[in-house]
């Protein structure tokens, strides 16, 4: 059976971004779009992303029973945004909210 390792692909992925970008001065390098469920969650991939894609984090989680832990979350996922930003290691991260439907979940 023949196993892919996607680590290894998104290396070569990623290699052949920086060759671009160390080639042309007015660089920006690919958006992407990245789902994410929670803060802990996404930590690892925004802090490892952000230094070769403009990352928009689309926040959304409809399985949170309650609207008041389901803020909590929001509100954590953009203050560890703001901290990778902060730090200015990468390109800066942008966040979208989705709409909190538990209902959704629930059907």
């Amino acid at each position: 059976m023949n196993q892919v390792n996607y680590q290894k692909e998104l290396e070569k992925i990623l290699n052949t971004l920086q060759e671009k970008g160390e080639a042309a001065s007015d660089y920006r390098p690919p958006r992407l779009f990245l789902h994410s469920c929670c803060a802990p969650c996404s930590s690892y991939c925004l802090e490892y992303l952000c230094r070769y894609f403009l990352i928009t984090v689309f926040y959304y989680n409809p399985n949170i029973s309650f609207s008041e832990e389901y803020r909590k979350r929001v509100a954590e996922q953009k203050r560890l945004i703001a901290a990778y930003n902060k730090e200015e290691k990468g390109w800066p991260i942008d966040i979208v909210e989705g709409d909190y439907e538990p209902e959704r979940f629930y059907e």
